[in-house]
């Protein structure tokens, strides 16, 4: 009899690959949506220029978006239901045709959120026969592998019946977590056309220009914006493959007489601690619960399950500090794994649960962060942000002040980034370290010093412009200047400017131009 290393290799080996399989729907599926965003940002700028070339104000062609051109709308439809061979796209064309609403004349901004509708409709029809397909190929898989794996590992011939298509249907059809996965694949495509004809109105109401209008929809695909098409489709797609995998093992426990099996998680960063603590654990293969203890247990669960009755001698496991992979004791489980690791290595796993734990919320800043100082003044994507936020302090601490003098307006957005960080860097080394006319060592430099330093166009105060000061005049001040001494600090008066620094701690506190 094979060695329980094999039983996980080889379920490991079976998940990875239908997960590959997976990826491949999943990026079709984005790809889809892709095109559905591209032809809303084709309807706007359609229905855009179709005033601005009349000569119409801007102010002027938006309030007349909410305004009738119910013929032309009626025209679209008739020619969106001639384009489509889908059932339900064209029963739904058809309704909205008929609704009284187009005998009182719609909008053209609800024959745009409309239009959203279909499109996105038909995404998810298609959506629907791509993941049946891999959800099918996902049972029978995993059912025969699992069958034939066990022949093999047992040296016994083992004699079983097809699984019956009918049988794979059922697996299908049933639902898991209150819903089956075409009731899925619309309550997530329901959100996206909601969030999308949302995004239309918010624009055409506030104003927005056709670009901005565009460029958010299509940041909506992207992982840039919290909720977006891409990351929801990778979870749903994954989860659903997970399941439907573990379905047909089960399937094939159930059909070859397996009695009991073990439940094996990963050994790496990204095992959380619920799934960690059912490693190695024995169940019944008739009292296998779904997310209790089968897999999987949560979205993008990645566990698998073997037949109980062997031993293991050796796993894998992998090293989270190099990311390499390597043999551990077979009889380890993942709560003794991670016992086992180093300072370093422990350090390195809780910072990576850190970054799973707070990935949603890393995305919402993300996004948050590039709204208010722009894609040229951020790291050029989300994971070298990420990177930036866990790996490197000092810069993501000077990320955060400028984030947050640029949303105040105590810098303008003149200011790049890549200024803001080479100024903070000269005054370090031009000032900091030195002694001033009255001997006192400067320290350090606050958030509100290099505020001071580069001015604004609008101080959210006074309301009035305020000019920027020099290192070299700084530096003159200091060393050369006149010294006042207050009660809670120094101030130091040099010919184009005044420095005020914490007499205790040899802050600079703010300067400011004469």
């Amino acid at each position: 009899m094979k060695s329980k290393a094999y039983w996980v290799k080889r379920a490991v080996e079976v998940e990875t690959y239908l997960q590959s399989q997976a990826d491949s729907v999943k990026d079709g599926v984005i790809k889809a949506y892709e095109r559905a965003i591209k032809n809303v940002n084709n309807d706007i700028e359609k229905t855009f220029k179709a005033y601005i070339s009349t000569d119409i104000p801007e102010k002027e062609a938006r309030r007349l978006m909410s305004i009738a051109d119910s013929d032309k709308q009626y025209e679209e439809l008739l020619e969106l239901y001639d384009e489509t061979d889908d059932k339900t796209v064209k029963k739904e064309i058809l309704n909205r045709i008929n609704a009284q609403a187009y005998g009182a004349r719609i909008s053209r901004l609800e024959g745009l959120k409309r239009n959203v509708y279909i499109y996105f409709r038909h995404v998810a029809n298609e959506a629907i026969k791509e993941q049946k397909k891999l959800y099918d190929s996902a049972v029978k898989t995993a059912y025969y592998t699992n069958i034939f794996d066990t022949a093999q590992g047992l040296n016994c011939g083992i004699d079983f019946p097809l699984v019956p298509q009918k049988a794979v249907n059922k697996v299908l059809s049933e639902p898991w977590h209150g819903h089956n996965y075409s009731e899925r694949v619309w309550i997530h495509n329901d959100r996206f056309i909601q969030a999308v004809g949302q995004t239309i109105e918010d624009g055409i109401i506030s104003g927005h220009s056709v670009s901005r209008m565009t460029d958010k929809l299509i940041d909506y695909v992207k992982d840039t914006a919290p909720g977006g098409i891409r990351t929801s489709a990778e979870t749903l797609v994954r989860s659903e493959t997970a399941h439907f995998m573990n379905q047909g093992q089960r399937m094939a426990y159930e059909e070859i007489g397996i009695k009991q099996y073990r439940f094996v998680a990963a050994l790496s960063e990204l095992t959380c601690d619920r799934c960690g603590s059912l490693d190695g654990s024995v169940f019944d293969t008739d009292k296998a619960v779904e997310g209790e203890n089968f897999p999987p247990i949560h979205p993008r669960c990645r566990c698998v399950t073997i037949m109980a009755d062997v031993n293991l001698t050796s796993r894998i496991a992998r090293d989270p500090l190099t990311g390499e992979n390597y043999k551990v004791d077979g009889s380890m489980t993942f709560d003794e794994w991670k016992n086992s690791l180093s300072d370093e290595q422990r350090n390195a796993l809780e910072l990576h649960v850190k970054q799973m734990r707070n990935s949603s919320a890393d995305k919402k800043q993300y996004a948050q962060y590039i709204s208010i100082i722009g894609t040229e003044n951020m790291p050029k994507t989300f994971d070298d942000f990420r990177n930036l936020k866990y790996n490197n302090t000092d810069e993501w601490s000077l990320l955060k002040d400028y984030k947050q003098s640029r949303s105040s307006n105590m810098i303008s957005a003149f200011t790049s980034f890549g200024d803001y960080k080479s100024y903070k860097e000269k005054i370090e080394t031009d000032i900091i370290g030195l002694t001033t006319v009255d001997g006192v060592e400067i320290k350090s430099q606050s958030k509100h010093f290099i505020e001071r330093v580069f001015g604004t166009g609008e101080d959210p105060k006074t309301h009035k412009a305020r000019n920027g000061v020099e290192i070299e005049d700084i530096k003159t001040a200091l060393l050369n200047g006149t010294t006042k001494h207050r009660k809670d600090c120094l101030r130091y008066f040099g010919d184009n400017c005044v420095v005020s620094v914490n007499k205790d701690n040899g802050n600079l506190i703010q300067t400011n131009p004469r």
